[in-house]
């Protein structure tokens, strides 16, 4: 086939692909340092369910979710025939003989016309069914378009090269027998004239080979890198409750001994991100599955984990040089909030954590809004009027409606559940049940408050509370900054 024009392709694809690659990767290595190499096992599993056996975007929405599996690992499985097309460039007898090569030649027509079905279903979810997380996208159709082709010129380069050589080479002979797809075309190309057939055979290969190639370009270039950090992403993830809220060390930030790195608090600037923040925007899919059930984004309001992804991402991308460089350039990186990611945006956030339980590669959009509301809130002393009467209400009375402290048992004063009020008490008990200020103080709360005493009285648990010397968690006003 050429084994110049391989090579010459072949360097300059993955130079390329290496080059663009890197300028990602540099940015994110550039970004604030974080641990996350703990329960190695627990991670490698993760990896296996929910990134090669694709669980998460199965188990939510089934049908795409197949659509999706079947073409993640039909890309998989098929790396083994673009290495054999890249020995045939340079052999052009190569083939696989044997029990091996007949069973691989089966399994590759096989998950072709697979992957093929699933594309087909894919254009039709983009451009005909049109769900409403699925936003127009042309480098989605642009994908699925060079899958479709490199497919369709696999298909044909078999077709002819069975046609063509395999008279006279055991070895394709044998793959022809056991490729139904390619057998099929090779019958139907029989009776082409010879030219025809080596022009076909010729223009397929390298048809499809610098759309492989090209393909392996793109990656680095637009959202589809997710193909190569994806799987990174899962085994480097969290790992813990998907809205816990990071801390500040209070008593370090007030000390009178506390220097200017001691004196930051949360994210200013995309400098401040950690590594791992960088990688997740970097890989998100764009799947929208985020704002499926959002309550934020179902009522209208101006959030949508996939947007605020796609903004930072483009972000560190115009601002790789200073990220890069560090130091005095990094210092002067704009904020981002609100330039980046808008006052509005921020502030909508509930903190529910759906959007991370829906994100099939678990990507942890919170951490990073928390930490911007905390540089907003204790740094700039910036944030929505509204919260300045809850942080009042919690500061005086330790809950966020500013009802009295000694209230805070009243509910339960007719049910005949006891009060704590010492260590011996808590002792003799099974369970000393914290209610929290919703279920204190919040009406609808409190039914569940009540309803939770009557099942413990039911199951026989002795318990308490505390009444009014129970002390508030503050997750309230820590959610908010």
């Amino acid at each position: 086939m050429g084994p110049l024009g391989i090579t010459l392709l072949l360097l300059a694809s993955f130079t390329a692909f290496t080059l663009l690659a890197l300028r990602k990767l540099r940015i994110v290595a550039s970004l604030q340092p974080e641990p996350r190499w703990d329960r190695p096992g627990a991670r490698l599993g993760t990896v296996l369910l929910d990134g090669l056996l694709q669980r998460r975007m199965i188990r939510r929405e089934w049908k795409p979710g197949i659509m999706h599996t079947v073409i993640f690992l039909g890309f998989l499985s098929l790396l083994l025939r673009k290495l054999q097309l890249i020995a045939i460039g340079y052999d052009e007898g190569f083939a696989v003989t044997g029990l091996a090569g007949g069973l691989f030649a089966a399994f590759k027509d096989l998950v072709e016309v697979a992957v093929l079905l699933a594309v087909v279903y894919a254009f039709y979810r983009r451009l005909v069914s049109k769900p409403a997380r699925l936003e127009p996208n042309r480098e989605g159709i642009l994908v699925l378009s060079l899958i479709t082709l490199i497919l369709l010129t696999d298909f044909a380069f078999d077709g002819f090269r069975f046609a063509l050589l395999s008279a006279g080479n055991p070895g394709i002979a044998h793959e022809q027998a056991f490729a139904p797809v390619g057998d099929a075309l090779a019958g139907a190309f029989a009776g082409l004239p010879q030219a025809t057939l080596e022009a076909g055979y010729h223009l397929a290969y390298w048809l499809q080979m610098l759309t492989v190639l090209s393909f392996l370009v793109l990656l680095p270039v637009g959202e589809h890198f997710h193909i190569v950090t994806a799987l990174p992403t899962l085994f480097f993830r969290r790992g813990r409750p998907a809205n816990s809220v990071p801390g500040v060390d209070l008593a370090k930030l007030m000390s009178d001994d506390a220097g200017e790195e001691e004196m930051k608090v949360g994210v200013t600037t995309a400098a401040d991100l950690t590594w791992k923040e960088g990688l997740d925007a970097f890989t998100c899919t764009e799947c929208g599955r985020c704002k499926d059930a959002c309550p934020t984004f179902l009522t209208g309001k101006p959030l949508s984990m996939k947007w605020v992804n796609d903004g930072l991402k483009h972000h560190l991308v115009e601002h790789r040089a200073a990220l890069v460089a560090g130091g005095e350039a990094a210092a002067a990186l704009p904020a981002l909030v609100p330039d980046v990611v808008g006052e509005d945006t921020l502030w909508a956030c509930t903190t529910c954590g759906y959007c991370e339980a829906a994100c099939p590669i678990q990507l942890e959009h919170l951490p990073r809004f928390f930490r911007m509301r905390q540089h907003r809130v204790m740094m700039d002393g910036e944030f929505p009027h509204e919260l300045k009467a809850v942080f009042h209400a919690w500061e005086v009375q330790g809950n966020p409606w500013g009802l009295p402290a000694e209230a805070r048992g009243d509910w339960a004063r007719e049910l005949g559940v006891p009060v704590a009020s010492s260590r011996e008490d808590v002792a003799a008990l099974d369970y000393l049940f914290y209610v929290g200020s919703a279920e204190s103080f919040d009406p609808r709360g409190q039914k569940i408050a009540r309803a939770f005493v009557a099942i413990l009285k039911a199951a026989g648990v002795k318990f308490a509370i505390l009444g009014a010397a129970e002390p508030s968690t503050g997750e309230c006003v820590r959610r908010a900054g």
